[in-house]
């Protein structure tokens, strides 16, 4: 198998782990209504590490796994991954990127983007804006903390994955890589 299809399906398998361990939190937390969302810890690592079609496929993937289990667009998750990869992917020739702080700390800004990226979308349809603005708001302080907590075990779990599978990345001389 060429290695960047290992890449692909190790990175992906580790997206659906992340996806299924988020349902399941979701699930704990439903009573108090709170939703974890974590969509930086999916493309965080791709973006840094992984050459642009490699990574890029990996993201989209992982957006397509969201809205196979959310009531929305299909695609639409899959689209926002899609942009973000490519943003912090553009970025990240001026950042440490072989440090694991510098992808969790990628993923928080993702994650941040991504909300008020879906809340300009989403907002104004619901019946009262203010209460889904706190609603928002509480999400989002819950999934950023949650997301600097799980953040350094899932790239370790990517890293490690990625040297199992025998399909580590290897250092980029090109700025496009």
């Amino acid at each position: 198998m060429p290695h960047a299809w290992k890449q692909l399906l190790v990175l992906t398998l580790c997206a659906a782990v992340l996806v299924a361990l988020l349902g399941q939190g979701n699930h704990a937390l439903a009573p108090l209504g709170l939703t974890l969302t974590m969509p930086g810890l999916l493309i965080s690592y791709a973006a840094l590490r992984l050459p642009l079609g490699t990574g890029l496929a990996a993201a989209l993937l992982a957006g397509l796994l969201i809205d196979s289990q959310t009531p929305v667009e299909f695609g639409r998750h899959a689209a926002i991954l899609g942009l973000a990869f490519c943003l912090v992917h553009r970025v990240r020739g001026r950042l440490p990127r072989e440090e694991t702080v510098v992808a969790v700390v990628a993923a928080l800004f993702v994650n941040l983007g991504i909300f008020v990226l879906l809340a300009f979308l989403d907002l104004g349809g619901l019946p009262d804006p203010a209460a889904g603005a706190l609603r928002l708001l509480a999400d989002l302080l819950v999934s950023q903390l949650a997301t600097a907590l799980v953040g350094p075990w899932f790239v370790a779990l990517q890293r490690h994955s990625l040297q199992l599978a025998g399909a580590a990345p290897q250092h980029a001389t090109s700025r496009f890589a």
